[in-house]
């Protein structure tokens, strides 16, 4: 692959994770907060996008630290390194998303967990566009050289 199309590609990837996550994020807001905002969906989405930039560097400088080579089951690393920061991160944009409000009731709670859930799968599911346009197939970016959160 050339290096326009590589290009392209990770634009079309970014533009991918930054309608993800806003389009999350306004149901978040809509479901948690009772609050009808895409405009605001659009700042927590962009909000995650930097999240994710900042996370995924640190994952690739301690990869690099690590001299982590790819593992003969890199999908299984993937899941086991990315799944628990970004549970971090979508707790992190749900606390931003709640600002100064009260903690939730219990039942609110179980809403607020099924919310950062989803927005785990949906950061895996907008990770592949990338995953499936790799030149060598998951060894190509699993799980350093590339930060993806």
């Amino acid at each position: 692959m050339n290096r326009v199309d590589s290009r392209l590609i990770f634009l079309v990837y970014v533009g991918i994770k930054y309608a993800a996550y806003t389009a999350w994020c306004y149901a978040g807001l809509r479901w948690l907060m009772q609050r009808n905002s895409f405009r605001a969906g659009m700042g927590f989405g962009f909000t995650r996008l930097l999240l994710g930039v900042f996370f995924g560097v640190g994952i690739f400088i301690a990869g690099g630290m690590l001299h982590l080579d790819v593992p003969v089951h890199p999908v299984l690393m993937y899941f086991s390194i990315y799944a628990p920061v970004r549970y971090v991160e979508w707790t992190i944009l749900l606390l931003l998303l709640r600002g100064l409000n009260p903690p939730p009731s219990p039942s609110g709670w179980w809403q607020q967990q099924a919310w950062i859930l989803g927005g785990i799968v949906i950061s895996h599911l907008a990770d592949l566009p990338l995953i499936l346009t790799s030149s060598d197939g998951t060894k190509d970016f699993l799980p350093v050289g590339r930060f993806l959160c």
